[in-house]
């Protein structure tokens, strides 16, 4: 829906303004800088729900980008009938340079963790990311020569032919961007967000209608008497793009599978390495108390004299403090008060958590550090940390679509849980 929206909208705005921005390219261009600007340091909570909506939602994750370089690839192909074709043929190297503005937004607003885990090893993405991570580097290989010539001035002073040629390219950047596209929104497929299923389905028939459009009309160029070929192109337009389908949904209960099997062996190894950790500090008090109990047996006797008339007339003293003791534990609750880190695997790495015990109770969960996507991280949090306040345990259901993000902060929870007992 999304998709829809920001690509009716995009035609709207090029259509009523297209004739001013033509002759003042320069407005537009610094519009779409600053509009990337605000994206790149706009926070994550706290903005109003329209901003959040626009930012977030449609700027930094490339829809706007997305859908003006989808209008420059049908401008040549879409039917002359087509009341807007007019506009987004006119205006195409103007979009083009919008949308790889744009696009600087994008990549920065998830290239640092995605390119950080690529080239210099920090931090885990999944085998999809990996995909879409490496595609991507392959389209600004491609889209910094292409925004370059599409300036006007730049084009005015290449020949004909050189810049036709190099434009060609552009085919194959919008190959590219299919597939990081799909890369993208197979990944949230196999972690369950069956809500980018449509949206995905959306961008296929996109590219796959262009790619049906262009070869059709390569094919009346050629032989425009051949009209028998028009459903076999219909056909050839379609079928990779149902394969692609096919052989990825078929493959996501894979990965899936995979993936939470990898999360159960580490936190089956953590679950291991605190048991033996407990037990040699248990072995360790043991034998601390041994010994102390041997020193005792070898004090001579009048010591012992002197302590066995004193404990008779320190008894109430002793019961007494015992009961005070007791009293406090009990009204301070099941706690000690202060602040406790936990972390424990989730999607992508560790999460850690800061938990804030006061009166002996949870009063308070942060977020200290984690590697998980952004969007479905946040389903987790705002789910999984209210209802483990309310119940005090961490004993909660987790949120579909990103169940191993809620365990990982849960199991943080109980590591920073199991400091504060007493």
């Amino acid at each position: 829906m999304i998709v829809i929206l920001t690509l009716l909208c995009s035609l709207a705005f090029f259509h009523f303004f297209g004739k001013a921005l033509k002759k003042k390219p320069a407005v537009l261009y610094g519009i779409c800088i600053l509009l990337s600007l605000v994206s790149i340091f706009y926070p994550r909570e706290g903005g109003l729900p329209f901003l959040d909506f626009f930012f977030k939602k449609i700027m930094q994750r490339g829809v706007l980008a997305g859908s003006l370089f989808i209008w420059v690839m049908l401008a040549p192909v879409l039917p002359r009938s087509f009341s807007g074709r007019k506009t987004i043929y006119l205006l195409r190297g103007e979009m083009a340079i919008c949308a790889s503005l744009i696009t600087l937004a994008h990549n920065l607003a998830f290239g640092g963790k995605y390119f950080g885990a690529l080239f210099l090893g920090q931090g885990h993405i999944s085998l999809m990311e990996l995909h879409a991570a490496i595609v991507s580097c392959l389209m600004i290989l491609l889209l910094i020569p292409l925004t370059i010539t599409s300036f006007q001035t730049v084009r005015r002073k290449m020949q004909g032919k050189s810049w036709k040629k190099l434009q060609n390219w552009s085919y194959l950047f919008y190959l590219l961007l299919y597939l990081h596209i799909f890369f993208i929104y197979q990944g949230a497929l196999i972690r369950g967000k069956g809500e980018y299923f449509f949206t995905l389905m959306l961008y296929s028939f996109l590219f796959g209608f262009y790619g049906f459009l262009r070869i059709r009309q390569y094919r009346m160029q050629k032989e425009s008497k051949e009209k028998k070929a028009f459903p076999l192109l219909r056909i050839a337009g379609i079928l990779p793009i149902v394969c692609l389908f096919l052989s990825g949904f078929y493959s996501a209960g894979k990965y899936r599978a995979a993936l939470e099997a990898n999360v159960d062996k580490i936190r089956a190894q953590e679950t291991v390495a605190e048991s033996k950790g407990s037990a040699e500090t248990e072995a360790e008090k043991k034998g601390s108390a041994e010994s102390t109990g041997s020193g005792e047996d070898k004090s001579d006797a009048s010591e012992k004299a002197t302590e066995a008339a004193g404990d008779k007339a320190s008894e109430n003293s002793s019961n007494g403090s015992s009961d005070s003791k007791a009293d406090a534990n009990s009204a301070s609750g099941a706690y000690k008060d202060g602040e406790y880190l936990g972390k424990a695997s989730a999607y992508n790495g560790n999460v850690e958590v800061k938990v804030t015990i006061s009166g002996g109770k949870i009063t308070a969960i942060d977020i200290v550090k984690t590697k998980d996507d952004e969007e479905y991280f946040f389903d987790a949090q705002k789910k999984v940390i209210p209802e483990i306040l309310e119940k005090q345990s961490t004993d909660v259901d987790a949120v579909a679509g990103a169940t191993t993000s809620s365990e990982g902060i849960a199991h943080a929870v109980q590591k920073a849980l199991e400091q504060a007992k007493q």
